[in-house]
């Protein structure tokens, strides 16, 4: 990471995941939401693997906050909250009440437009009618319990959590930046000239969930959190070494944009 480089710049650039990007952000799933062609059981059945993903986040955000140390002593300037700390702290924070309100507007929604949240996949074992995470929401479920040092299975404890504050921040921003990215690609394939209340799942998509997850708002938040993290890890590469920094945020950028391109079920 030169110095001219931030570590998501360093990300972004990286040879390993360029041509993944694209595929986690540009989907044809993505391309029909966009257009008003994705049917209602389809939408279904990926808005319910979505509200799953969306309770284990909220566990998520709770084990990135037990990572926060505040500063004993205030700044020379006595700008205690504008330390980087207190900036992570507000940010999660955002992150909370955000996935808190998204969760409502999930249930509003689906009951106006008539959307299953306990849709079952058109994949699943014939007879198998059991709702539940399919193997991508299921890693992901994983991946956001480990930071917290429960049980996924049973939200029992389990073995202490090792992960850091820089890979919590790192799986913050990357899925957060991807979810925007896909969203607005989607968005950039709207008809202009056909109205949403015609589309197959009845404007749902073009009129409430597109316009959410393209909003300035959600802009600005993910803006904020690549803010904190670029400055964490100067904090951080300036104690264990830029090397170290960028290792452990690559590990966790690819796992990321892997699971993305399995999120969006094939069409």
């Amino acid at each position: 990471m030169a110095v001219s480089t931030s570590l998501t710049q360093f990300l972004f650039s990286h040879p390993s995941t360029n041509s993944k990007y694209k595929e986690a952000t540009q989907s044809e799933f993505l391309a029909l939401a966009g257009q008003g062609k994705l049917p209602l059981p389809q939408l279904s059945q990926w808005l319910s693997q979505d509200r799953l993903y969306a309770e284990a986040y909220l566990r998520f955000i709770g084990g990135v906050l037990s990572r926060i140390h505040l500063p004993i002593n205030p700044p020379g300037d006595g700008r205690t909250q504008d330390t980087l700390e207190w900036r992570i702290l507000r940010t999660l924070q955002s992150a909370l009440d955000g996935i808190v309100r998204e969760l409502a507007f999930f249930e509003a929604t689906a009951k106006d437009y008539g959307i299953d949240l306990a849709a079952t996949s058109l994949s699943d074992t014939p007879g198998d009618a059991t709702f539940g995470p399919n193997k991508t929401t299921a890693k992901y479920i994983e991946i956001f319990d480990s930071f917290h040092g429960l049980s996924s299975a049973s939200l029992t404890p389990a073995e202490p959590p090792q992960k850091s504050l820089i890979s919590a921040l790192v799986l913050l921003w990357a899925t957060e930046k991807v979810y925007y990215d896909a969203w607005s690609y989607a968005h950039s394939q709207a008809p202009s000239s056909v109205p949403a209340s015609s589309d197959l799942d009845g404007g749902a998509l073009r009129k409430e969930f597109i316009p959410n997850w393209t909003s300035n708002e959600f802009v600005e938040f993910v803006e904020g959190i690549e803010v904190c993290l670029n400055d964490l890890a100067s904090k951080e590469a300036s104690k264990s070494g830029r090397e170290a920094v960028e290792t452990e945020a690559l590990k966790v950028w690819e796992e990321v944009l892997d699971l993305e391109v399995g999120f969006w079920p094939s069409v």
